[in-house]
């Protein structure tokens, strides 16, 4: 997270899939930064409103959010420029529905998607890229990939 909280980086989403690594996320967020939101499965429908309409208005840079969130609600959010995945999401819709979101968001700057993963995500890898994909990328010597779709 240094990176995008260094520049300039605005309409970030990020999608945690275990709600204990939301927790830590969120207070190192607190710690950190103010200007950021978040929506979990335990978000009131007021809240997420609000959320959503600020976040369109860029009024708030960062939404944390939980792949439960996903799973039970599934709001489309707008105006949304950067996915980052704290971990590969357990069901591959999750993964398609953010990076879907990317293309409807206004203007002309670059979209970025980030995943991070390590060699224990590979099941979870594998959903989403497929396995013969998913054996390149875990047993690569380098340590970062660039994945272009269009």
């Amino acid at each position: 997270m240094p990176r995008y909280q260094a520049t300039d980086i605005n309409s970030v989403v990020v999608v945690i899939p275990s709600y204990f690594d939301f927790v830590r996320v969120r207070n190192h967020f607190k710690r950190e930064t103010s200007n950021f939101a978040q929506l979990s499965e335990y978000s009131t429908n007021k809240n997420i409103t609000n959320v959503r309409r600020k976040f369109a208005e860029g009024a708030i840079k960062y939404i944390l959010t939980t792949e439960r969130f996903f799973f039970f609600k599934r709001y489309k959010l707008k105006n949304v420029h950067h996915v980052v995945f704290y971990e590969p999401p357990l069901h591959s819709e999750c993964y398609t529905h953010y990076v879907n979101m990317l293309g409807e968001a206004s203007g002309t700057c670059q979209h970025t998607t980030t995943l991070l993963y390590n060699k224990l995500d590979g099941t979870k890898l594998e959903r989403i890229v497929g396995e013969k994909q998913c054996k390149l990328l875990i047993n690569s010597a380098q340590t970062t990939h660039m994945i272009v779709s269009s």
